[in-house]
């Protein structure tokens, strides 16, 4: 049976394997998303620390992780959002194992970060997703998140980052 959980620490190791495995699979097949520097350690020890990280955890195997905050990157002030509103629930970091990849992980995670930001007063979730993964944007566009007026660019990529966001209230 899986769980959604806070990650720990001693967790880093099996999450950034995850990130590792998806960035080799995303380059394989030419999306250029990540390229191994990008997530660091020190940003998911800083994230764990701050009570931002959560794993789905099967037998005590993590299978996927999300970081949620509400830390809007700077490029996010250039964006026509829908919702103007103020308090912010962002998307950071989703990832699932290539090994779990197509049981709805992802879509889990979303549905968490949706219960969660309710019930902790968030009143819209925003994210980016890299433009050149049609499967991350088809996962937020099939959960009816909006895509915004603008994009953004991240880690030197040859395509932008789409933004989506969801009201909650």
């Amino acid at each position: 049976m899986w769980q959604i959980v806070k990650a720990k620490v001693e967790d880093i190791e099996a999450i950034m394997s995850i990130f590792k495995q998806c960035t080799k699979i995303l380059l394989e097949a030419n999306i250029d998303q990540w390229d191994g520097s990008y997530p660091t350690v020190e940003i998911f020890q800083h994230d764990i620390n701050e009570g931002n990280v959560f794993v789905i955890k099967e037998d005590q195997k993590i299978l996927a992780t999300i970081t949620l905050n509400s830390q809007q990157d700077d490029q996010y002030k250039a964006i026509k959002w829908k919702f103007q509103l103020e308090k912010v629930l962002v998307i950071h970091r989703l990832a699932v194992s290539p090994d779990a990849q197509g049981k709805g992980y992802g879509r889990k995670l979303c549905e968490f970060t949706e219960s969660y930001g309710a019930e902790n007063g968030f009143e819209v979730i925003r994210l980016d997703a890299y433009s050149g993964n049609s499967i991350s944007c088809m996962l937020y566009e099939k959960l009816n998140y909006h895509r915004a007026e603008g994009y953004c660019w991240f880690h030197g990529n040859k395509l932008p980052f789409y933004c989506y966001e969801k009201r909650l209230v």
